[in-house]
């Protein structure tokens, strides 16, 4: 067998097992939730506190807001849920909308 075949043998066995190790790991790798929670009642009580006089006009635009911020997330395929329907779920995954 010439040099040259030995190498291009290795090789092709260093990519076939780099590949299958590859693919063992990723099937234990645990997929992060497509879940976004949205802390409605916070965001209502936050602008009562900051506005005591909140108008028709004012609701609209939060529930605008809101609107908005969650129409991109399930546009990106993450579930979007109330945070009053949550038992209990990590920091990270409650959206902020401002």
């Amino acid at each position: 067998m010439s040099p040259g075949l030995r190498m291009f043998l290795f090789f092709l066995c260093c990519v076939a097992g780099g590949a299958g190790g590859g693919y063992f790991a990723s099937s234990f790798s645990p997929v992060p939730a497509q879940i976004a929670i949205v802390d409605v009642n916070a965001l209502v009580m936050k602008a009562v506190a900051n506005n005591a006089t909140q108008t028709e006009e004012d609701a609209k635009a939060l529930t605008a807001r809101v609107k908005a911020t969650t129409d991109k997330l399930v546009q990106q395929g993450v579930v979007v849920l109330d945070a009053q329907s949550v038992i209990n779920a990590p920091e990270d995954a409650y959206v902020a909308i401002e």
